[in-house]
């Protein structure tokens, strides 16, 4: 059975496309068969971390019926040497039709619903395990679709006041009245700041998400990271550091999230 999760942030700038790519790369390693949709139209960049160059087609055509789902997935697997599939949907950069799918009616929405859970039937049907929807930030009609066809969302937050209020009124207004299962990684923490305020930080973000919120991690902010400049899968080209290990471990836990084992297919 295809399990679908949905990385989701309350704003942007909090890491949640580059967590999308290194997580489905890493479930792909361990022999998983997964999909990863750019579900950010309104500020696509999965195509630039993989380095794809002038994609034929996007996720934004097959929400609209314009192409089939084989049409619109690339296969990353072999370009990447990995153990299981990747297959990667992304979306149109292009500023005059990013400003297209902004002026969407309803009734697009609806039948863009349709489309989404007509792709995760069929991605079952053809043996994939796991299906990624990496999310504009916010609560944009895309967004909320995807969050409906999903098994879980694992939302992505920054340690400040803005980032967690914010965050409470995804679940509040949100997350909740969708009876979605959710738990949070606290992203890109300076390193001084968690030495010297750990307890208080956890403290914090209990107080905000309550006492039983799943809390998979705390990641502090990694230079290695920043220095490729969003153009590397680091799963892939720098699996020494940290951030990778310690992602591993984030991935074991969405994959008992997903009722996944941990040793792939």
């Amino acid at each position: 059975m295809i399990k679908s999760i949905a990385l989701h942030s309350y704003k942007g700038g909090t890491g949640r496309t580059t967590l999308s790519a290194n997580i489905a790369a890493i479930l792909a390693q361990r022999g998983y068969d997964v999909v990863l949709l750019d579900m950010d139209t309104w500020a696509p960049s999965l195509h630039t971390i993989f380095r794809v160059e002038s994609p034929k087609y996007f996720v934004g055509q097959y929400l609209s019926e314009e192409l089939d789902y084989q049409e619109l997935l690339i296969d990353m697997s072999s370009a990447l040497g990995l153990k299981g599939k990747l297959h990667l949907g992304v979306a149109n950069q292009d500023i005059d039709i990013i400003q297209e799918y902004t002026s969407k009616d309803r009734e697009w929405h609806k039948k863009a619903l349709s489309r989404i859970l007509h792709l995760r039937d069929a991605l079952q049907k053809d043996g994939f395990d796991i299906l990624i929807f990496d999310l504009a930030s916010g609560a944009q009609p895309s967004t909320v679709n995807a969050i409906v066809s999903s098994d879980h969302v694992l939302n992505i937050c920054k340690v400040d006041n803005f980032d967690l209020n914010g965050t409470v009124q995804l679940n509040e207004k949100l997350y909740r009245p969708l009876d979605k299962t959710v738990s949070y990684l606290l992203n890109k923490i300076p390193r001084p700041l968690l030495n010297s305020m750990e307890t208080t930080i956890v403290n914090t973000v209990k107080n905000s998400f309550g006492s039983d919120a799943d809390i998979l991690g705390y990641f502090v902010y990694s230079p290695e990271v920043a220095m490729t400049m969003g153009v590397e899968v680091h799963a892939i080209s720098k699996p020494e550091i940290d951030f990778v290990s310690d992602l591993k471990i984030i991935a074991n836990k969405l994959l008992l999230n997903l009722g996944k084992n941990e040793g792939g297919n």
